[in-house]
């Protein structure tokens, strides 16, 4: 009976102290964030500086607000039609889900393919992407949940000008007025098949010294283009090239324009 006494006692004590042990924290697992890495929250693209290619794909950099996993994780991404986004898919743009973070890493690129479409003549495709949460990733940072990219070809710089502005490209002594059919005809004349680019804005303004020296290179690269192909623009011999987007068709002249 003794024994048995003793045995309840201590077997009490125990609990007592068991019981007086402080509660472990509870540890509260989150996801980790997921966020669109560009620069600005626009990505702008131009075929016009890629003359010949009707289809090229832009990488959007994403990153994680976490660590690395030791598996591969899947994002979750979905394109945006609204006021902002008026792409449309397979004529503008397509995706190529699915995009992952890979394992051991913390950032990727997420391709997209767009498409110079012959709308992209008159305006602009502006294709919204917006953030998913899922199981593998929360939205990471608000203001980089979404981005967009604004897909163009035959649109005005907006550092052209106008004949009676400051800006050197549209001054009357240069380009002059900016049309369609004028600018087609510079990207001819300044495209280079190396590296399969051409030049698409020209800074600075009119004054002396205010814009760059290679500016007057490609106003002559511009006026020998014309006159060996068009020579009819200059001499009133040969072929010629006029402006349709200009009442009464003139042909095409710069340095000096001729409208």
């Amino acid at each position: 009976m003794k024994k048995w006494t003793a045995s309840i006692l201590v077997a009490g004590i125990l609990s007592v102290f068991t019981s007086c042990e402080p509660d472990k924290p509870l540890r509260f697992e989150t996801a980790d964030g997921i966020y669109f890495n560009a620069a600005a929250d626009s990505i702008i693209y131009s075929f016009a500086k890629y003359p010949n290619r009707l289809v090229d794909t832009i990488n959007i950099p994403v990153s994680v607000l976490g660590k690395p996993a030791t598996q591969d994780r899947e994002i979750g991404v979905m394109a945006v039609a609204d006021t902002e986004g008026n792409a449309i898919e397979n004529t503008h743009y397509k995706l190529l889900p699915p995009y992952k973070i890979l394992a051991n890493s913390t950032t990727a690129l997420m391709p997209v393919v767009i498409y110079r479409s012959a709308d992209l003549d008159n305006a602009p495709a502006v294709l919204k992407l917006q953030l998913k949460e899922n199981d593998q990733f929360q939205l990471g940072i608000s203001a980089k949940s979404s981005i967009k990219l604004k897909v163009g070809y035959l649109q005005k710089p907006p550092s052209w000008g106008d004949p009676t502005g400051f800006p050197w490209a549209g001054a009357s002594t240069n380009f002059g007025t900016w049309t369609k059919t004028k600018y087609k005809l510079i990207l001819e004349a300044l495209y280079d098949p190396i590296s399969g680019t051409t030049v698409t804005e020209f800074a600075g303004n009119r004054t002396v010294g205010q814009f760059p020296a290679i500016n007057t290179q490609y106003l002559q690269a511009v006026i020998n283009y014309i006159r060996t192909k068009y020579p009819g623009n200059y001499t009133g011999t040969g072929a010629t090239l006029t402006d349709p987007d200009i009442p009464n068709n003139p042909v095409i002249k710069v340095g000096p324009a001729n409208y």
